[in-house]
């Protein structure tokens, strides 16, 4: 939906804000779920919405995505879950 908007109204699709575009298609769909009709001009009111959220100049904030690796303070299980139970079992 976002590209959409970007696309018809000629905006770079990551100056839009993705949380108020997230917001204005919970709204569109809520007025689907009315059945109010006029389906077409709701949807280019979406994208009028969505086109108008723009977000400020965020530099550095496109990062690529990793993974990383923390240190864990527990073994790795090496035998059956089954007889771990049992014999880590304290009576009560």
């Amino acid at each position: 939906t976002i590209l959409a908007s970007a696309l018809r109204f000629d905006i770079c699709p990551t100056r839009l804000s993705f949380t108020g575009a997230m917001q204005a298609i919970d709204e569109f769909a809520a007025s689907i779920r009315l059945r109010s009709g006029r389906l077409e001009e709701q949807w280019n009111n979406l994208l009028e919405v969505i086109s108008e959220l723009i977000v400020g100049n965020r530099p550095g904030r496109q990062e690529k995505r990793e993974l990383k690796r923390r240190r864990k303070n527990y073994r790795l299980m090496t035998c059956r879950r089954n007889p771990n139970r049992n014999r880590f079992a304290t009576a009560a």
